[in-house]
């Protein structure tokens, strides 16, 4: 006996079949067609014109349309050129709103790839130069002989050009003198005291005799109680 032919499935399940196939497609293709769909993303974005404004160092707001293929240090050179101003001597800042920080970009962006609202059109501040320090020119001094305790001599090293009232501080610590007591004599014999607005170079001297007024009252106290 010879067999019947088998009928076709009907309509309804060769679409249920396919139905299931393209709800099986591996993760590659699905990966594939993610991609696809990203890249046409990115090319209407950058295939799209841009409006912004534009606000230039002046604080004037001026509205501006470029293409989104256009790289943002090309916008630059274009947007100096338009206001006639010096690139090298500007920098932009890109927005998206107001609020926001502003976007971060390399030079080769394309403006399409970012969301700009507002473009700052900014004067870069000059960078002082650093100087070399000058040669530090060493300090004038000299050695400065001071008598104190009548018999007792030091050297102090310090500046001639300077009043004397800048070294007493140096000459007490050396003699161990109290700079409350302390005065500057010429010599040990008139007596004569120093002015001490006056330095050493207008006194004509290197050598100073160092009294201790203190200790000079408490002698002659002594001798008159003997």
């Amino acid at each position: 006996r010879r067999m019947k032919a088998r009928a076709p499935p009907p309509p309804n399940q060769a679409s249920a079949t396919s139905r299931i196939h393209s709800e099986q497609k591996s993760p590659a293709e699905t990966a594939v067609i993610s991609d696809q769909n990203l890249v046409s993303m990115k090319e209407n974005m950058i295939n799209r014109s841009v409006d912004f404004t534009v606000v230039l160092p002046s604080g004037v707001e001026q509205k501006s349309t470029v293409q989104g293929s256009k790289a943002v240090m090309d916008l630059l050179v274009d947007l100096c050129s338009q206001y006639r101003l010096n690139p090298s001597q500007h920098s932009l800042e890109l927005k998206s709103s107001g609020a926001q920080p502003p976007l971060s970009y390399k030079p080769n962006t394309l403006v399409g790839a970012l969301d700009v609202q507002t473009v700052l059109l900014k004067e870069k501040v000059p960078e002082e130069k650093t100087k070399r320090p000058l040669p530090r020119v060493p300090e004038k001094s000299v050695r400065l002989v001071v008598n104190y305790l009548k018999t007792q001599k030091t050297v102090v090293r310090v500046s001639p050009e300077v009043p004397l009232h800048n070294i007493i501080p140096a000459i007490c610590e050396k003699c161990e003198v109290s700079q409350e007591h302390v005065v500057l004599l010429r010599d040990g014999i008139t007596g004569e005291e120093l002015e001490l607005t006056k330095s050493l170079e207008e006194l004509g001297i290197k050598e100073v005799y160092a009294w201790d007024r203190k200790r000079g009252e408490l002698r002659l106290k002594a001798v008159a109680a003997e």
